[in-house]
């Protein structure tokens, strides 16, 4: 079944809409089967079951890496993401494995488990092996050399077959003979703990393993669960918005300010859209949050500090305005590969990533093509492309609408919403339309001179006008410039906004009784009424000419 999610109830970790199916322990085979239809969803799950090592009760949530169902194996490992125990003794394990009721293999016997599909793609890299899996883990590594990869291990200590927990990184990985087949052996570099000592190698090797003279048992792992995640170096800490502006505030030469004092910030998954004139600060403000120009106050994308370059530069992608950054002569699966290697993506990587992408942007069968070739509208699909080669947390994207017809917009929006709910990436778009912003989350509001005037959801913003955003609506027979000050001389009418034939009047009095007063004047100037509505209802266009016009003041969500 789908869920709809309470909003202000829900945890912020789950998205607004949930498929979920129940099953108890006895039914795990049914658990797997619902995740492998749907493996390559991001699933995820809680748990109630017994320790199979206490034995005592224990209950989380987690994300699932990975299902296994065999003759003798059924299996669900899960990352832990949140331990919901009321009684904690003791901390659970990163990784556990879960079998159904009386399982004595597995790290979990469930009694109840609740599987979930966030509704988007499994964008995630890291990989789980059960310790027979070795060698599977090693050709997996070798597609991945060159690349920093983390690896945390458990299993018993060669020695004396004490539990053993290693977490560290990934120097070598090798297959050993054996007397049936041959077996994966890992190499893992774990840095020590103090200044004083060394860091170790331990080698990770299969339950089965016949021991050599070579081997150091006191520094053998005889693996039981192994999770591997590569380019570790480049993982985010956690973080509670994936972007965050306090204060930003960018000073030029001669100490004018562009921006100044902008505070802001968005969850994962929502879009945010930046609107105001041209010359309010837009893209100062956007070129400030990724590093690229000097400011002051706070700027973090994914809990990282935009001026750590080096280091935040992964987490977001950036689409400028001009095109003319994408090599001319290249294809778009080209384009791709060309500017992924700047974040040390293996090209093999990149070209998986990239044909998905470029079906996703319906530009695939151009994938033959040089990037002259492609008309306007599947350019700028390209240059997103490229800006998600890398996964990123964030996309921006400066007036990506700019100079596409109308069709050409709605259809690039159709685009972008996709790419939101398919692949969870927060995007912010600065647009000099403010209709646009009806596409998003949350809407950042600039203006010239004063910087942010203006920030929340467009309901919230809109319900800052007169009767919480609804007006008198009123369409006449042919445009007539004496309506719109006839109109606003009218007894407790606020403003009014006109744009062609159509009039929308705001005020705080009965609508109704508005409308009559409206219908009354305009017949008295014998100004001719094709449409009266006595609740119409703003838009965000209507919303920015009144407070760039001054009419409304602008609030500033926290």
């Amino acid at each position: 079944m789908i869920l709809d999610k309470d909003p202000e109830t829900r945890d912020d970790a789950k998205p607004a809409f949930v498929e979920e199916a129940y099953f108890s322990g006895a039914r795990i085979g049914d658990a797997i089967d619902w995740c492998i239809n749907r493996q390559d969803r991001d699933l995820h799950c809680e748990v109630d079951g017994t320790l199979t090592s206490t034995g005592k009760e224990v209950k989380f949530r987690g994300r699932i890496l990975k299902v296994k169902k065999s003759v003798l194996t059924r299996r669900i490992a899960v990352l832990m993401e949140e331990d919901l125990r009321k009684r904690r003794a003791g901390e659970l394990e990163r990784v556990l494995t879960i079998g159904g009721e009386g399982s004595g293999q597995d790290d979990v016997a469930a009694t109840q488990i609740t599987v979930q599909n966030y509704l988007k793609r499994n964008l995630y890299d890291d990989l789980y092996y059960d310790g027979r899996e070795l060698q599977q883990a090693v050709k997996d590594l070798e597609k991945m050399k060159g690349q920093e990869v983390a690896c945390t291990v458990w299993g018993k200590r060669a020695s004396d077959k004490l539990p053993i927990m290693i977490r560290g990184t990934v120097i070598g990985a090798t297959t050993a003979p054996s007397p049936i087949l041959p077996e994966g052996t890992l190499e893992i570099r774990v840095e020590p703990e103090g200044d004083t000592t060394e860091p170790k190698i331990y080698l990770v090797a299969q339950p089965q393993l016949l021991l050599g003279p070579r081997y150091n048992p006191n520094l053998t792992v005889l693996a039981s669960k192994v999770h591997i995640v590569p380019y570790a170096w480049k993982q985010a800490p956690e973080y509670r918005d994936v972007l965050a502006a306090r204060n930003l505030t960018v000073v030029v030469k001669g100490g004018k300010k562009l921006i100044e004092n902008v505070s802001f910030s968005i969850r994962e998954g929502e879009m945010l859209a930046i609107i105001g004139e041209s010359g309010a600060g837009k893209s100062t403000t956007v070129k400030a949050l990724i590093g690229d120009i000097p400011s002051t106050g706070v700027s973090r994308i994914a809990g990282i500090d935009s001026r750590q370059t080096q280091k935040v530069r992964h987490f977001f992608g950036y689409c400028p305005q001009d095109l003319s950054y994408m090599y001319e002569t290249f294809t778009p699966l080209e384009n791709i590969i060309a500017f992924g290697k700047q974040y040390d993506i293996p090209e093999w990587q990149l070209i998986q990533t990239g044909k998905s992408l470029l079906r996703d942007f319906g530009v695939l069968e151009k994938g033959n093509s040089s990037t002259t070739e492609l008309s306007g509208g599947q350019q700028r699909r390209v240059s997103i492309a490229i800006a998600l080669a890398h996964k990123p947390k964030v996309l921006l994207m400066d007036e990506p609408t700019s100079g596409l017809d109308p069709d050409n917009r709605n259809e690039l929006w159709r685009y972008l919403t996709f790419i939101n709910q398919e692949y969870g990436t927060s995007i912010v778009v600065i647009t000099h339309y403010p209709s646009e912003a009806e596409f998003c989350d949350k809407v950042a509001v600039f203006m010239r001179g004063k910087s942010l005037v203006a920030f929340g959801s467009p309901s919230s913003l809109k319900s800052q006008m007169p009767s919480r955003g609804f007006s008198v609506g009123i369409v006449l027979e042919d445009v007539d410039p004496r309506a719109r000050e006839a109109l606003e001389d009218i007894k407790g009418v606020k403003f009014v906004l006109q744009r062609g034939e159509l009039l929308k009047i705001f005020t705080d009095e009965p609508l109704e009784v508005i409308a009559e007063e409206c219908v009354k004047v305009l017949k008295a100037k014998d100004i001719g009424v094709k449409i009266v509505k006595t609740k119409t209802v703003a838009d965000m266009v209507d919303y920015y000419i009144a407070i760039t016009r001054g009419l409304i003041q602008g609030t500033i969500e926290k």
